[in-house]
């Protein structure tokens, strides 16, 4: 009995776990579109980051042009699949 609240713990890690789901939140500074960025890290140039689209439900792999951290947020620069540059605001990390 004892062992129980771990079996179930660990059971519920397993069935949900938690790097499924994680995304940076942000939007594109021109449209101001909510996003989100995947990995849920900073990247450094030259990385290529997933940028998911709240608002049309699209994704779209870009690459990053430069990375610009100020205090409250940090700013990608990434080049989209059709050559356009986007700039997006993230939280700062």
């Amino acid at each position: 009995m004892k062992y129980l609240p771990l079996f179930f713990g660990t059971a519920l890690f397993l069935l949900c776990p938690p790097w499924t789901s994680l995304a940076w939140d942000g939007f594109d500074a021109e449209s101001a579109d909510l996003i989100e960025v995947s990995p849920d890290r900073v990247p450094s140039r030259g990385d290529t980051v997933d940028v998911r689209s709240h608002d049309t439900e699209a994704t779209q792999t870009c690459l990053v042009e430069s990375v610009i951290r100020n205090k409250k947020t940090v700013e990608l620069v990434v080049r989209t699949p059709s050559g356009a540059v986007r700039t997006l605001v993230m939280e700062g990390r």
